[in-house]
C-alpha cells in the first residue's frame, strides 16, 4: 500500500527544481451606471493586460460569472443533478447575466466564442496579434450586468444588490495555461493581481461598500453613521496624490451620484448597495474598518458588536500571518446568509464571530495567498477552518478538532470520503466537495501540526505568507516553505493527507519491560519498556507512544513508518500501562488496540463502566464504554422479573453488544415459573469493519423460547444528501419454544423454527416525497416440539416454508401544516399444511419474532399485552384497529395518514411536536373463519379513525407517544377490543411509541 504514495511524491520531486515565479498584470479603468428598476448595471471597461509569462499570448478571455445564474449553465446542470432548482427554471428578470458587446483588443475589434456553449460563463476572443513574453495590450468594451433574484454569491432584492461578481474578469494565465473554467457550485475563484478604478454613477440616497478606497464622491456613510462623534476614517491619502483620479471631473445628473474607487495589488473588486445600510467605523493598526449593516440589526451588529469582532479578527490575524497590507476593510450585511470573501471586503449574513474570523481569514488565505479556488480550495477553505478554531482553541469550547475529526472519520469508514486535492466539479456530489475542502482541508493543517510541532507550524505559517504574500500560491510553494522550515521530507505526508482518504491504525504488539543501573549512578535505577508499534492500516503518521509508571510518566515517538517498529520508553519507576497517540491526534480509527496494562486485572479497552439511563449510550473516541443498568419487568408465567444488563459501545458504531441475565421471581403469578434466562448480543466487531456493513450475533434463552440469529446487511450510497440509499443483507435464524406457560396461543404454537431470509431496501427522496422499500424472502423448516402443554395441530414433525413481505412507504409535506403519508404491505407465508402461527402473516402489527426482544410485549400477561391494555406495535398489514392476534397465510394492505401539525417546539425535549391525524388501513388477507385455524377466502378488512401523535427526544432516543382512535372497524368481531357482534362503528383506543406508518 505505500506504493502509490511513493511514486506521488517522486512525481512531486521530479525535475531540475523550480521555475523561476512570474504573473500577468491587468490595470481595469470601469465606468458604470445602476438602474434600480430593471436591476442592471451596465458601462464600459478598459484594460491594459502585460504578459510577465515566458509564452506567447494568441487568445485572452474573461470570466462572464452571473451567467451562472440563470437557466443552461453548467451550475444550474450540476443543481438539477442534485435534485436543485434555484435557477434552472427561472424567467426574465429574475435570474442574472453578463454581457459584453463592441470588444475591441489592440485597437482591433474582435468576435467573441463561449467554448463551453451553452453555459456562457467563459467568453474568449482571438488576438489580433499575438502577445509576446514582456509586451502588453489594451482591450476595451461595453458591458452589463444583472445579479438574479435568488442570491447565491451575489443577488438583489428591491433596492439591495450584492455585486459580488459583475464585471467582465480577466481569466488567469499560470503555468498550466489559460485557466478557463465555467462556475460550478462546488469550487470558487481564481484572478489575477492588478489595480481597479471603478466610477460608479447611483442614485444619491445609495450606501455603498466595496473593495478599495472611495477616492471620489460620498458613498453614503457620513449620513447612515450610528457614531457621529466619530470620524469616518476614508483612507483617501493611502495611494497618494489624489489629483490623479481627477475628483472634480466626476459629475452626475440631478437626484445621482459619482463615486470612484480605487484599489491595487487585488485580484477581484466586490460591492454591495443598500440605502437602508447604517454605518459603523473602526480601525486596527492602520487599517480602518467599515461595518454596513440593515435596519433591525442594531442589536446584533450595531453598538460597535461588528466593528469589534472584526477589529479582534484582524489583531489576531495579523499575528498569526503578518502585516495586512491594504488600508481598509469592509464587513457588508449581505442578502443571502452565510458569507463569502473578497479582498477589503467580507459578504456576511450574520455578525457571529465565528463567520467574521472566518470570512476574515480568507483575506489572507485566497486574498493575499491566492490560490486557485476550484482547483485547491483546501489551500483556503480548508485554511481558513482551521484558523478560526485555532482562534477558538484557547476558549473554553475548543478548537473543533474532537468535533471535526470524529466525523471524519465516521465517512472514511463508510467508504463515502474523498481527497482534499481534487477539483471542485470532480466530487461525486457538493455535500462531498464541501466535506473535503472544508473540513478534510482543515484536517490536513491539524495533522501538519501536530506532525512538526506547534512552533515549527507558526513558523511556516509564517514564513509562507512573508514569501508568498500578493502571489499565486499552490500546494507546491507551501510544501516547499513547510519542509524548509521543518527541516522535514514532507512529500509523503502531502501525498497521503491531501491525495488520499487512507485509513489509519497502530497497536501495540510485543512489549517488554525491564530494571536497568541508571547512568552516572551506581544505586540508582529506572525501567526501560520496549514498545513494539504495528501499523495495522495504510495510513501514516508519526503516533506517540506513551508509558505510564508508578510515579512517573515518559513519551516518544514512533515514525509510523513500517509495519512492525520497536521504541524504547524509560521511565523513573516500574511501568502499569503504554498507550499509543494518548492525545487522540493522529487519526487512528481503531484505539481498542492502543492500550496495553501490565499486571492480572489490565483493561486493554480501558472500558468507560457508567450507570445506564437507558436514553443514552456513551460513545468514546479512544475507549470502549460499559453502561450497566437494572432490568424489571412482569408476565403471568414468570411474575415480576429482575435482571441486569450490561450495553457496551465504541465510537457509536462498533462492540455494540448486549448481555442480560434476568429471573422471574414469580412475585404476582398464580401458578409462576422461576428461571434463569439470558440474552446475548455481538454487534459491529471491529474486526469486522467494512464501509456501511454490520454484522450482528444473538444467542438467548427467554421465556420459553431459546435460540440463536446472525444478521449481516450492507448499504451502499453513491451521493451525500441525495440518490437513493441501498441496503442489502442475510439473515438466519433459529427460534426453539419451552416453556409454553410464557406462550400465548394468539402468537405460539409449540414448534420451533430454522429460517433463512435474503433482505434488501431502497431509501430515496424525490422531490418533496421520500420514498421507502423493503423486502425479506426466503423460508425455513418448522419443527414439532411435542410435550405438555400447547400442541401444533398439524400432522408433521418437520416442514418446509416460504415466507416473504415487501413493504413500500411515501411520506411528504403539504404546505407548513400538512404532512401526507402511505405504507404498502403485501406478505405471505406458507407451507404445505398449515405454518405455525408464529411466522403467520399479522394483519393488525408486528409478528411473534419481531416483538421477541421487547419484555412488555412478548410473553403472556406482559404489561403492553395484558386485558384492557391496547397496544400497537408496527408492522404487518398495519390495520391498527384489529386484534393483535389475528393472522392469515397472506396479506396485502395500503395504509394512508394526513396529518395536521397542531403544535411545534423544535428545541423542545418533551412535546417538540404535536399533529392530529387521520388514519385509514385497508387489506386484502385470508385469516381463519371464526373459530377456525385454517386460512379462508380471501377478503377485504379496513378501519379508519383519528389519532394524536406527539414527538419526544429524552437524551440521544427519539419517540413517539400515539393515541389511535378506530371509529369504524369493517369487522367488529375482530376488532382489538369488541367481541363478535359489536358494531361497526364505535369508540376504540390504541396506543403506542412508535409511528404507525
Amino acid at each position: 500500500m505505500l506504493l502509490p504514495l511513493l511514486i506521488l511524491a517522486s512525481l512531486q520531486q521530479a525535475g531540475t527544481g523550480p521555475a523561476p515565479y512570474w504573473q500577468q498584470r491587468v490595470a481595469y479603468e470601469i465606468d458604470a451606471s445602476l438602474d434600480e428598476s430593471r436591476g442592471v448595471l451596465s458601462g464600459t471597461q478598459r484594460l491594459r493586460y502585460r504578459n510577465n509569462s515566458p509564452d506567447t499570448l494568441r487568445t485572452l478571455s474573461f470570466h462572464l460569472y452571473l451567467n451562472a445564474f440563470r437557466p443552461g449553465s453548467r451550475w444550474a446542470a450540476a443543481d438539477s443533478v442534485e435534485g436543485r432548482r434555484r435557477f434552472n427554471d427561472l424567467e426574465d428578470p429574475n435570474y442574472g447575466f453578463n454581457h459584453v458587446r463592441n470588444v475591441r483588443i489592440q485597437g482591433s475589434p474582435v468576435t467573441a466564442t463561449y467554448p463551453f456553449a451553452p453555459d456562457s460563463t467563459i467568453v474568449r476572443f482571438e488576438l489580433p496579434r499575438p502577445l509576446a513574453p514582456g509586451g502588453s495590450l489594451e482591450a476595451e468594451m461595453e458591458w452589463d450586468a444583472r445579479p438574479s433574484i435568488p442570491p447565491r454569491r451575489q443577488g438583489r432584492r428591491g433596492r439591495a444588490f450584492d455585486f459580488a461578481q459583475w464585471y467582465p474578469r480577466v481569466v488567469v494565465y499560470d503555468k498550466l495555461g489559460w485557466q478557463e473554467h465555467p462556475l460550478y457550485p462546488g469550487g470558487e475563484f481564481y484572478g489575477e493581481f492588478g489595480s481597479f478604478l471603478v466610477g460608479l454613477d447611483l442614485a444619491e440616497d445609495q450606501v455603498v461598500g466595496a473593495t478599495g478606497v472611495a477616492v471620489c464622491g460620498d458613498p453614503g456613510w457620513e449620513r447612515v453613521n450610528q457614531k457621529p462623534d466619530r470620524r469616518v476614517d476614508y483612507r483617501r491619502d493611502f495611494y497618494g496624490d489624489r489629483a490623479r483620479f481627477r475628483c472634480e471631473a466626476q459629475t452626475a445628473a440631478p437626484g445621482r451620484k459619482k463615486v470612484v474607487w480605487f484599489a491595487d495589488d487585488v485580484h477581484h473588486f466586490a460591492m454591495s448597495l443598500n440605502p437602508q445600510y447604517k454605518y459603523e467605523g473602526g480601525r486596527w493598526g492602520d487599517v480602518a474598518v467599515h461595518v454596513l449593516y440593515q435596519p433591525g440589526d442594531e442589536k446584533t451588529w450595531g453598538a460597535d458588536t461588528a466593528v469589534r469582532r472584526t477589529e479582534r479578527a484582524l489583531e489576531w490575524l495579523d499575528g498569526i500571518f503578518g502585516r495586512f497590507p491594504w488600508p481598509q476593510l469592509t464587513n457588508v450585511h449581505r442578502i443571502e446568509g452565510g458569507g463569502t470573501e473578497f479582498p477589503m471586503m467580507i459578504h456576511d449574513g450574520s455578525a457571529s464571530e465565528s463567520l467574521i474570523i472566518h470570512e476574515l481569514g480568507h483575506n489572507y488565505v485566497m486574498g493575499i495567498l491566492a490560490n486557485n479556488e476550484w482547483r485547491e480550495g483546501w489551500l483556503d477553505e480548508g485554511f481558513t477552518e482551521f484558523q478560526t478554531n485555532w482562534y477558538y482553541r484557547d476558549k473554553p469550547y475548543g478548537d473543533g478538532y474532537n468535533e471535526q475529526e470524529p466525523y471524519l472519520l465516521g465517512l472514511d469508514l463508510d467508504g463515502a470520503s474523498q481527497p482534499a486535492s481534487m477539483i471542485g466539479e470532480h466530487y461525486r456530489d457538493f455535500n462531498t466537495y464541501n466535506t473535503a475542502i472544508y473540513l478534510r482541508g482543515e484536517l490536513f493543517f491539524h495533522q501538519l501540526r501536530y506532525v512538526v510541532g506547534e512552533e515549527a507550524f507558526r513558523k511556516i505559517v509564517r514564513t509562507y505568507y512573508d514569501r508568498w504574500k500578493l502571489k499565486h500560491v499552490n500546494e507546491a510553494a507551501f510544501r516547499a516553505v513547510a519542509e524548509e522550515v521543518s527541516k522535514r521530507d514532507l512529500s509523503g505526508f502531502f501525498a497521503q493527507w491531501l491525495h488520499t482518504t487512507d485509513l489509519v491504525d497502530y497497536a501495540i504488539g510485543k512489549t517488554e519491560r525491564r530494571e536497568v543501573g541508571k547512568s552516572g549512578s551506581q544505586e540508582a535505577t529506572e525501567w526501560v519498556t520496549r514498545v513494539e508499534v504495528r501499523r495495522m492500516a495504510p495510513g501514516i503518521i508519526p503516533v506517540e507512544v506513551q508509558v505510564a509508571g508508578k510515579s512517573d510518566t515518559a513519551t516518544v515517538r514512533a515514525e509510523g513508518m513500517a509495519e512492525r517498529e520497536w521504541v524504547e520508553v524509560r521511565t523513573g519507576s516500574e511501568p502499569v500501562s503504554v498507550t499509543l497517540d494518548p492525545g487522540v491526534r493522529t487519526h487512528d480509527w481503531n484505539y481498542l488496540n492502543n492500550h496495553k496494562g501490565f499486571g492480572l486485572f489490565s483493561d486493554p479497552k480501558r472500558t468507560d463502566h457508567y450507570i445506564d439511563t437507558y436514553f443514552s449510550t456513551r460513545e468514546h473516541r479512544d475507549r470502549q464504554s460499559n453502561g450497566w443498568a437494572p432490568q424489571a419487568w412482569y408476565n403471568d408465567a414468570g411474575g415480576v422479573t429482575l435482571g441486569l444488563r450490561a450495553r457496551g459501545d465504541y465510537f457509536g458504531r462498533f462492540e455494540q453488544n448486549i448481555l442480560s441475565f434476568t429471573a422471574g421471581t414469580g412475585w404476582g403469578a398464580d401458578d409462576p415459573v422461576e428461571r434463569l434466562d439470558f440474552f446475548l448480543r455481538l454487534k459491529n466487531p471491529v474486526g469486522g469493519q467494512a464501509p456501511l456493513a454490520s454484522q450482528t450475533f444473538e444467542a438467548f434463552s427467554m421465556e420459553g423460547r431459546y435460540g440463536a440469529t446472525a444478521l449481516a446487511t450492507k448499504r451502499h450510497r453513491e451521493h451525500q444528501g441525495f440518490g437513493p440509499t441501498y441496503t442489502t443483507g442475510a439473515s438466519v435464524g433459529w427460534v426453539a419454544t419451552s416453556e409454553t406457560a410464557f406462550l400465548d396461543p394468539g402468537y405460539y404454537e409449540r414448534a420451533g423454527t430454522v429460517e433463512g431470509m435474503l433482505l434488501g431496501g431502497v431509501d430515496v427522496r424525490r422531490g418533496s416525497w421520500t420514498l421507502g422499500l423493503k423486502t425479506a424472502l426466503g423460508g425455513g423448516v418448522t419443527y414439532d416440539q411435542p410435550g405438555p402443554g400447547i400442541q401444533t395441530e398439524d400432522r408433521y414433525d418437520i416442514q418446509p416454508y416460504v415466507r416473504g413481505t415487501l413493504t413500500a412507504t411515501a411520506r411528504r409535506p403539504l404546505g407548513r401544516k400538512f404532512a401526507l403519508a402511505f405504507r404498502g404491505y403485501a406478505g405471505l407465508a406458507t407451507a404445505e399444511d398449515q405454518l405455525v402461527k408464529q411466522r403467520q402473516v399479522y394483519l393488525a402489527g408486528a409478528d411473534p419474532y419481531q416483538q421477541l426482544y421487547n419484555p412488555f410485549l412478548r410473553s403472556e400477561g406482559a404489561l403492553l399485552v395484558r386485558d384492557g391494555v391496547y397496544y400497537h406495535a408496527p408492522g404487518g398489514a398495519g390495520l391498527r384497529g384489529f386484534d393483535a392476534r389475528v393472522s392469515a397465510r397472506q396479506a396485502y394492505a395500503l395504509n394512508g395518514e394526513l396529518e395536521r401539525t397542531l403544535v411545534s417546539r423544535r428545541q423542545a425535549a418533551l412535546f417538540s411536536s404535536v399533529t392530529l391525524a387521520l388514519f385509514g388501513d385497508v387489506a386484502l388477507a385470508d385469516p381463519p373463519s371464526s373459530g377456525g385455524t385454517t386460512p379462508g377466502e380471501l377478503r377485504v378488512f379496513g378501519d379508519a379513525g383519528i389519532g394524536v401523535r406527539a414527538a419526544h427526544r429524552i437524551g440521544r432516543t427519539s419517540f413517539v407517544t400515539r393515541f389511535d382512535f378506530p371509529l369504524y372497524v369493517s369487522e367488529a368481531g375482530l376488532a382489538q377490543d369488541d367481541g363478535p357482534g359489536s358494531e361497526r362503528v364505535g369508540f376504540r383506543w390504541l396506543f403506542s411509541f412508535a409511528p404507525a406508518l
